[in-house]
């Protein structure tokens, strides 16, 4: 999940699989999958899936196009509880015979994303009872603020295992966002821990961005053991 679009989440996923890669998975212990969406144009993502022959399923049943919402208002659409059902099935069928699966959230306006059709982001990870990774946007007091409001919100919705990572920060306000935000958030969110601070546009040699995935993918594996 993420702060909101355009955080990075779906790079990080793909960051991810790459990793896992690395661990010594085979592609077909890995699955990838998108159940919400309303962008429809092909990720980056996909094209790595495709290229690994990694199962995926990157445009899941329930696409946010336009006119959906006031068409779920009126009645129109499927209820609440029949899209939930459709996605536990289809994440279900993707998970057949894997061992990790990314399920990569909805981007919008926090973890709430979708509630207004009553399937959000936490809906779905409640279900699955699935640790969950929220990719914070940069900055220091509105970055703060955004992840305690949506720590909260996944928290009240029964969410328990959440870590944190920061993307897409200007390099030269990496360190002083980093020194900030830990301190700060050790203090608010005690429980919660940040895993990674990541620079926007920065040419990063392999070794760093397997040490990044690498610190994700151990605690990951921390919440399954």
């Amino acid at each position: 999940m993420g702060s909101s679009s355009n955080v990075g989440k779906t790079t990080l996923c793909e960051g991810l699989l790459s990793q896992c890669l690395l661990y010594g998975y085979q592609p077909e212990q890995l699955a990838y999958i998108k159940p919400m969406t309303q962008c429809i144009e092909k990720q980056a993502v996909t094209v790595f899936c495709e290229n690994k022959h990694i199962a995926h399923q990157s445009i899941g049943s329930l696409v946010f196009n336009s006119g959906f919402t006031k068409d779920f208002i009126d009645g129109l659409t499927k209820t609440s509880d029949r899209l939930l059902e459709d996605i536990l099935a289809e994440i279900s069928q993707t998970s057949e015979n894997k061992e990790i699966v990314i399920i990569d959230g909805i981007g919008g306006p926090g973890p709430g994303t979708g509630s207004v059709v009553g399937v959000s982001n936490v809906d779905i990870a409640r279900s699955l009872e699935a640790p969950v990774l929220f990719i914070g946007k940069a900055g220091i007091g509105s970055a703060i603020d955004d992840t305690v409001l949506s720590v909260n919100f996944m928290q009240q919705g029964g969410i328990k295992n959440i870590a944190l990572v920061y993307n897409k920060i200007e390099s030269s306000e990496l360190e002083n966002i980093k020194h900030y935000l830990s301190r700060r958030l050790a203090e608010l969110l005690p429980n919660v821990p940040v895993l990674d601070f990541i620079a926007n546009h920065t040419q990063l040699d392999n070794r760093t961005k397997q040490q990044s995935a690498a610190k994700i993918s151990q605690w990951f594996n921390s919440q399954s053991s």
